[in-house]
Protein backbone atom coordinates (compact mmCIF):
# COMPACT_ATOMS: atom_id res chain seq x y z
CA UNK A 1 0.00 0.00 0.00
CA UNK A 2 2.98 2.37 0.71
CA UNK A 3 4.12 2.02 -2.58
CA UNK A 4 1.45 2.25 -4.11
CA UNK A 5 0.35 5.64 -2.61
CA UNK A 6 3.93 6.75 -3.57
CA UNK A 7 2.90 5.51 -7.38
CA UNK A 8 -0.41 7.77 -7.02
CA UNK A 9 1.38 11.10 -5.77
CA UNK A 10 3.85 10.67 -8.80
CA UNK A 11 0.90 10.63 -11.38
CA UNK A 12 -0.81 13.24 -9.86
CA UNK A 13 2.07 16.03 -10.11
CA UNK A 14 2.30 14.85 -13.60
CA UNK A 15 1.69 17.81 -15.62
CA UNK A 16 1.32 19.94 -12.66
CA UNK A 17 3.24 23.63 -12.85
CA UNK A 18 4.81 25.01 -10.00
CA UNK A 19 3.57 27.31 -8.08
CA UNK A 20 4.66 30.73 -9.88
CA UNK A 21 5.79 31.89 -6.30
CA UNK A 22 8.62 29.83 -5.99
CA UNK A 23 9.80 31.99 -8.92
CA UNK A 24 8.96 35.07 -7.04
CA UNK A 25 10.65 34.50 -3.83
CA UNK A 26 14.06 33.24 -5.98
CA UNK A 27 14.66 36.21 -7.85
CA UNK A 28 13.93 37.95 -4.94
CA UNK A 29 17.02 36.15 -3.31
CA UNK A 30 18.95 36.71 -6.32
CA UNK A 31 18.50 40.24 -5.84
CA UNK A 32 19.23 40.59 -2.12
CA UNK A 33 22.49 38.83 -3.38
CA UNK A 34 23.93 41.19 -5.44
CA UNK A 35 22.49 44.31 -3.09
CA UNK A 36 24.73 45.89 -0.63
CA UNK A 37 23.22 46.68 2.64
CA UNK A 38 19.94 45.63 3.89
CA UNK A 39 17.51 44.65 1.02
CA UNK A 40 14.14 46.21 0.70
CA UNK A 41 10.97 44.43 -1.16
CA UNK A 42 10.30 47.43 -2.75
CA UNK A 43 6.85 47.57 -5.28
CA UNK A 44 4.92 49.97 -7.09
CA UNK A 45 1.43 49.86 -5.80
CA UNK A 46 -1.43 50.74 -8.32
CA UNK A 47 -5.48 51.88 -7.43
CA UNK A 48 -8.10 53.34 -8.62
CA UNK A 49 -10.31 55.47 -7.03
CA UNK A 50 -14.04 55.75 -7.28
CA UNK A 51 -13.73 58.26 -9.62
CA UNK A 52 -11.65 56.45 -12.14
CA UNK A 53 -8.38 58.41 -11.24
CA UNK A 54 -5.34 55.79 -11.13
CA UNK A 55 -2.93 56.35 -7.73
CA UNK A 56 0.67 54.63 -7.12
CA UNK A 57 3.29 54.46 -4.78
CA UNK A 58 6.40 52.82 -3.86
CA UNK A 59 5.57 50.16 -0.95
CA UNK A 60 7.47 47.52 0.92
CA UNK A 61 6.38 43.73 0.79
CA UNK A 62 6.99 42.17 4.00
CA UNK A 63 6.90 38.45 2.67
CA UNK A 64 5.19 36.35 -0.18
CA UNK A 65 3.45 33.28 0.10
CA UNK A 66 1.74 30.85 -2.03
CA UNK A 67 -1.39 30.44 0.22
CA UNK A 68 -1.90 34.16 0.65
CA UNK A 69 0.46 36.46 -1.62
CA UNK A 70 2.05 39.54 -1.14
CA UNK A 71 1.52 41.00 2.30
CA UNK A 72 2.03 44.86 3.18
CA UNK A 73 0.82 47.22 6.05
CA UNK A 74 0.22 51.22 5.88
CA UNK A 75 -1.58 53.99 7.34
CA UNK A 76 -5.83 53.38 7.17
CA UNK A 77 -6.33 57.00 6.32
CA UNK A 78 -3.85 56.73 3.49
CA UNK A 79 -5.49 57.23 -0.04
CA UNK A 80 -4.48 53.31 -1.15
CA UNK A 81 -6.91 52.36 1.85
CA UNK A 82 -9.67 54.39 -0.21
CA UNK A 83 -8.85 53.31 -2.87
CA UNK A 84 -8.75 49.36 -2.06
CA UNK A 85 -11.84 50.04 0.25
CA UNK A 86 -14.06 50.80 -3.11
CA UNK A 87 -11.76 48.43 -5.32
CA UNK A 88 -9.95 45.51 -4.60
CA UNK A 89 -8.41 44.63 -7.50
CA UNK A 90 -5.12 46.32 -8.26
CA UNK A 91 -1.43 45.63 -9.44
CA UNK A 92 2.27 45.50 -7.99
CA UNK A 93 5.02 46.20 -10.14
CA UNK A 94 8.40 44.89 -8.84
CA UNK A 95 11.77 46.39 -10.15
CA UNK A 96 14.98 44.76 -9.97
CA UNK A 97 17.68 46.49 -11.30
CA UNK A 98 20.93 44.24 -10.26
CA UNK A 99 19.34 41.50 -12.10
CA UNK A 100 17.64 43.06 -14.90
CA UNK A 101 14.38 41.96 -13.79
CA UNK A 102 10.83 42.65 -12.93
CA UNK A 103 7.93 41.26 -12.24
CA UNK A 104 4.22 42.43 -12.46
CA UNK A 105 1.44 40.87 -10.32
CA UNK A 106 -2.96 41.19 -10.74
CA UNK A 107 -5.26 40.52 -8.26
CA UNK A 108 -7.27 41.30 -5.41
CA UNK A 109 -6.73 41.96 -1.69
CA UNK A 110 -7.96 41.19 1.40
CA UNK A 111 -7.45 42.64 4.92
CA UNK A 112 -4.95 40.86 7.32
CA UNK A 113 -5.94 40.37 10.52
CA UNK A 114 -5.02 42.85 13.77
CA UNK A 115 -2.99 40.04 15.25
CA UNK A 116 -0.82 39.92 11.83
CA UNK A 117 -0.71 43.62 11.66
CA UNK A 118 0.38 43.06 16.14
CA UNK A 119 3.34 41.01 14.79
CA UNK A 120 4.49 43.22 12.18
CA UNK A 121 4.60 46.00 14.32
CA UNK A 122 6.49 44.17 16.83
CA UNK A 123 9.66 43.58 14.36
CA UNK A 124 9.27 47.15 13.23
CA UNK A 125 12.26 49.39 14.74
CA UNK A 126 11.44 51.99 17.63
CA UNK A 127 12.12 55.00 15.10
CA UNK A 128 9.94 53.99 12.21
CA UNK A 129 7.16 53.23 14.99
CA UNK A 130 7.23 56.77 16.25
CA UNK A 131 7.45 58.67 12.71
CA UNK A 132 4.38 56.00 12.19
CA UNK A 133 2.21 57.58 14.60
CA UNK A 134 3.73 61.19 14.50
CA UNK A 135 1.54 61.28 11.44
CA UNK A 136 -2.09 62.69 10.54
CA UNK A 137 -2.24 60.86 7.08
CA UNK A 138 -3.77 63.71 4.83
CA UNK A 139 -4.08 66.71 6.80
CA UNK A 140 -2.36 69.48 5.83
CA UNK A 141 0.94 70.61 8.14
CA UNK A 142 1.75 73.78 8.86
CA UNK A 143 5.23 73.12 9.47
CA UNK A 144 7.80 70.30 9.92
CA UNK A 145 8.27 71.34 13.71
CA UNK A 146 4.94 70.17 14.57
CA UNK A 147 6.18 66.41 13.86
CA UNK A 148 8.84 67.11 15.86
CA UNK A 149 7.51 68.57 19.39
CA UNK A 150 4.98 65.04 18.40
CA UNK A 151 7.60 63.09 18.55
CA UNK A 152 8.96 64.45 21.66
CA UNK A 153 5.43 63.60 23.12
CA UNK A 154 5.27 60.10 21.93
CA UNK A 155 8.46 58.76 22.75
CA UNK A 156 7.70 60.21 26.38
CA UNK A 157 4.33 58.48 26.58
CA UNK A 158 5.67 55.28 25.28
CA UNK A 159 9.11 54.62 27.48
CA UNK A 160 9.52 51.40 26.49
CA UNK A 161 7.00 49.05 24.07
CA UNK A 162 4.72 51.10 22.23
CA UNK A 163 1.59 48.86 21.47
CA UNK A 164 0.31 48.21 18.28
CA UNK A 165 -2.15 51.06 16.93
CA UNK A 166 -5.70 49.87 15.59
CA UNK A 167 -4.93 52.56 12.30
CA UNK A 168 -2.09 50.29 11.07
CA UNK A 169 -3.31 47.90 8.75
CA UNK A 170 -2.53 45.59 6.29
CA UNK A 171 -3.43 44.00 3.04
CA UNK A 172 -2.41 40.81 1.63
CA UNK A 173 -2.46 40.55 -2.53
CA UNK A 174 -3.57 37.53 -4.00
CA UNK A 175 -2.64 37.16 -7.28
CA UNK A 176 -4.55 36.00 -10.37
CA UNK A 177 -1.63 36.78 -13.00
CA UNK A 178 1.98 37.36 -12.45
CA UNK A 179 4.44 38.78 -15.54
CA UNK A 180 8.18 38.00 -15.10
CA UNK A 181 10.31 39.95 -18.03
CA UNK A 182 13.93 39.14 -17.66
CA UNK A 183 16.49 41.88 -19.82
CA UNK A 184 19.31 40.29 -21.60
CA UNK A 185 22.17 42.49 -22.96
CA UNK A 186 22.28 42.82 -26.49
CA UNK A 187 19.67 40.12 -26.87
CA UNK A 188 16.29 39.56 -26.62
CA UNK A 189 14.34 39.81 -23.44
CA UNK A 190 12.21 36.71 -22.19
CA UNK A 191 8.91 37.41 -21.05
CA UNK A 192 7.09 34.44 -19.17
CA UNK A 193 3.33 34.19 -17.90
CA UNK A 194 1.66 32.57 -15.28
CA UNK A 195 -2.35 32.98 -14.91
CA UNK A 196 -4.30 31.00 -12.18
CA UNK A 197 -7.10 29.16 -14.12
CA UNK A 198 -9.59 26.87 -12.40
CA UNK A 199 -7.33 27.10 -9.28
CA UNK A 200 -4.67 26.08 -11.40
CA UNK A 201 -1.47 28.38 -12.20
CA UNK A 202 -0.39 27.99 -16.19
CA UNK A 203 2.89 29.33 -17.67
CA UNK A 204 3.67 30.89 -21.29
CA UNK A 205 6.43 32.35 -23.14
CA UNK A 206 5.15 35.45 -24.73
CA UNK A 207 6.76 37.83 -27.28
CA UNK A 208 8.35 40.19 -25.24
Amino acid sequence: MKYLFLILCTFSLIGKEPHPTIKVNKWLSDEKELTEGRFFKLASLATVDSSGHPHSRIIEIIQFTQSKGALFFTHENTNKVKDLSYNPHTALNIYLPRTHRQMCIEGVVEPASFEEAEKAWKKMPRYMKVTFMCSKVGETLESQSILETRKKEIEKEYPTEIPCPPYFVGYYLKPKEIIFYESHHRSFPVKEIAILEKEEWISKLVEP
